[in-house]
């Protein structure tokens, strides 16, 4: 089968499913079914051009293992991909497995002339804050702005997720695979951010015994500029309860992951109002921790490119 029959299969499908009001999860589940895996990529690169507009909230696909996931998650219209360097992780990838996926992405971004979003340099020395709110804003605009001016010709950034490793462990690998950004998930000293040769993302745990005093009084500003929310262990599958989130979203803008899926995507940027959105486990297959589903991967971009 040619790309071109396949796409003009799609094309069939996907009118067929608008005439009878059926959902783009109904269309991503019986795909597989009517054609080969080999083609499945090519069919979401081409319905992803037509509806990749950036809607306000950004888009981070986490824990990938694969360069097909990756460059399907960035056709999709991924704004942050993450790798995970956490040994203990079912997603961890050695420097030569990321080498080979970041090679991948950027064979993607070169041959579409994408253009890697200008975030800003690293803040060196911690200054006086006098408005948490304002400072945490202020950097999220900048951030989100560098992406949205880009429109579709932004590259997607390209995220290392560490624990508790050393600072020199982290800039030798970023330094490696000239990541973007760094995403610190353990309990790394409070200074770190201002010693890493890129921009950080600090994740704040949330469990049940946690309370809105106890989150806020754990997102300091004047150091990382972006904070994410999630579950306590991270990868778990499991969303904690998104009333702390939302409280604390009207003041200070976050992204928020633990349990997100693409069922689940919309009710929690409605809810939420994040400045974006982190899946890992959730856009893997049923019963495989590890392996993404491709076709996961970009029915959750679509539910929010879809806002």
């Amino acid at each position: 089968m040619t790309t071109r029959a396949v796409v003009t299969l799609g094309a069939s499908v996907v009118g067929a499913l608008a005439f009878y009001r059926l959902s783009f999860d109904t269309f991503v589940l019986v795909l597989p079914s009517i054609c080969s895996k080999r083609h499945l990529s090519e069919i979401f690169f081409v319905f992803f051009q037509e509806k990749k507009k950036k809607s306000g909230v950004l888009v981070k696909v986490c824990g990938l293992n694969s360069s097909e996931a990756a460059v399907l998650a960035s056709k999709a219209g991924a704004d942050l991909l993450g790798l995970i360097f956490v040994k203990k992780s079912k997603r961890y990838v050695d420097v030569d497995k990321a080498k080979e996926i970041v090679s991948a992405v950027d064979s993607y971004i070169n041959k579409n002339g994408l253009i890697t979003p200008d975030i800003g340099k690293v803040i060196k020395e911690r200054e006086e804050v006098k408005d948490p709110s304002k400072w945490f804003k202020s950097q999220a605009n900048r951030i989100s702005s560098s992406i949205r001016t880009l429109g579709d010709k932004a590259a997607p950034l390209k995220v290392g997720v560490f624990m508790n490793h050393s600072v020199n462990d982290i800039n030798h690998i970023v330094h490696q695979l000239h990541l973007d950004l760094i995403q610190l998930h353990g309990n790394e000293p409070e200074d770190m951010p201002l010693k890493l040769s890129r921009p950080s993302i600090r994740v704040i745990h949330v469990d049940k015994s946690s309370t809105l005093e106890t989150l806020i009084s754990q997102i300091k500003p004047g150091l990382s500029p972006i904070v994410m929310l999630d579950s306590k262990g991270g990868g778990t599958g499991k969303a904690f309860d998104w009333t702390l989130a939302t409280k604390i979203s009207k003041s200070i803008p976050i992204f928020l992951a633990g349990g997100l899926t693409p069922l689940n995507a919309k009710d929690a940027v409605d809810m939420v109002s994040p400045l974006g959105i982190d899946a890992c486990g959730g856009l893997e297959k049923d019963g495989q921790k590890g392996v993404k589903d491709l076709r996961k991967i970009a029915a959750f971009v679509k539910s929010v490119r879809a806002l």
